[in-house]
């Protein structure tokens, strides 16, 4: 088990940089000993390095919620929390203490560290900061991880565009971070916006109005996927004006990121966001040969890509906790057609099976089997 020491040096290497973890760590450090010790005694495949996933998911819930959203969304996911027991081969005694010690948590957090960066992050209306806090939800985030498509089917695009696989990397995460979208057609920016909305009343006054705010510039994030643009001209080395392939115009686009420098004409490929209504080049941006441009056909490279994710999901199944078999294309990709049946999804809540809550509450031990084992 870790020392309180030893767990800040492990909990700072797990988030961004640019995050101070000092505000809450005390608090994780105090849940990373208690799930320690029941994992310790219950669990038979004992695993301490996974706790620190479960920790993720609790300080992801204290601060915004955003795993919530996808937990309920998606059922291939399940309940995070009972997942995580029964992967450990934990007994429904101490699946039900982990539970509600998560939820007692959640409860009881008295300030979030995370939830402070992501405020911070989009006040200060700077596009970096942004795309880092975007960036990490995308790259880091276990559970969303888990919903994206199957990424074996866009990564040789961006290899081949970009030619080296760390700017190909790159390139992926910006497209993950500010173009990928849920079955319900929100993009990360947007969800994260409505979390900040959503947990804004909850807060006290110096939180609620930052939050608020935070939401409102969320709202201004709209974007381009990967696509190719014509060089009209170029100011102090980063700025440009470029033409879409479709004839639009984009003017004073600010790169922060990779752009080669002998740029002045020509055709990039690259992926722009419009934030607060000025335009940014998101990630490695790459020069591309004349024939290159001449043949790239953006909606059907697209096209081609989406088409092999949604194959790719339907060749995959998982099955319930209460034992349905269903196709990964079926979670991924739709919704009920009964408006009642959607809207209940939404919640997490599907009317072919009981409710995983229900199903918790009954693994609860009962008042008359107290001479069990805590």
């Amino acid at each position: 088990m870790y020392t309180i020491d030893q767990f800040k040096s492990r909990w700072k290497r797990l988030h961004h940089p640019s995050m101070n973890v000092d505000g809450d760590v005390a608090f994780f450090y105090g849940i990373y000993v208690r799930l320690h010790h029941l994992a310790e005694q219950d669990a038979r495949a004992f695993d301490g390095r996974l706790i620190l996933s479960l920790l993720l998911y609790t300080e992801n819930t204290v601060a915004i919620g955003l795993d919530d959203v996808y937990e309920d969304m998606y059922r291939s996911l399940g309940n995070v929390v009972f997942r995580w027991c029964d992967g450990s081969g934990m007994s429904a005694n101490a699946t039900s203490q982990v539970h509600d010690l998560v939820s007692q948590a959640v409860a009881d957090a008295p300030c979030s560290a995370l939830r402070q960066w992501i405020t911070e992050s989009v006040l200060s209306c700077d596009f970096q900061r942004l795309s880092d806090v975007l960036t990490y939800f995308a790259r880091e985030d276990r559970v969303l991880r888990h919903v994206y498509p199957d990424l074996r089917c866009r990564k040789p695009m961006f290899l081949r565009i970009a030619g080296e696989k760390q700017a190909a990397r790159q390139m992926l995460w910006a497209d993950l971070a500010f173009n990928w979208q849920d079955k319900h057609g929100n993009s990360l920016p947007a969800t994260l916006a409505r979390q900040c909305r959503q947990t804004a009343p909850l807060m006290e006054e110096w939180e609620r109005v930052p939050l608020q705010e935070a939401a409102s510039l969320l709202d201004t994030v709209c974007s381009e996927r990967l696509d190719t643009y014509t060089v009209i001209g170029v100011k102090d080395g980063r700025t440009y004006t470029l033409r879409h392939r479709d004839g639009r115009l984009f003017k004073d686009v600010t790169s922060h990121s990779s752009v080669p420098e002998d740029v002045r004409t020509g055709c990039l490929a690259a992926q722009l966001v419009l934030y607060k209504d000025k335009a940014y080049i998101s990630g490695p941006a790459v020069r591309l040969t004349d024939d290159a441009a001449a043949g790239w056909n953006g909606e059907a490279i697209w096209s081609d890509i989406f088409k092999k994710e949604h194959e790719a999901a339907r060749q995959v199944y998982f099955t319930t906790p209460f034992g349905r078999r269903i196709s990964l294309y079926e979670d991924l990709y739709t919704i009920p057609e009964d408006p009642d049946e959607a809207s209940y999804a939404g919640m997490g809540i599907y009317l072919d099976e009981p409710n995983i809550f229900d199903f918790l509450e009954w693994l609860k031990p009962s008042d008359n089997a107290q001479g069990v084992s805590r």
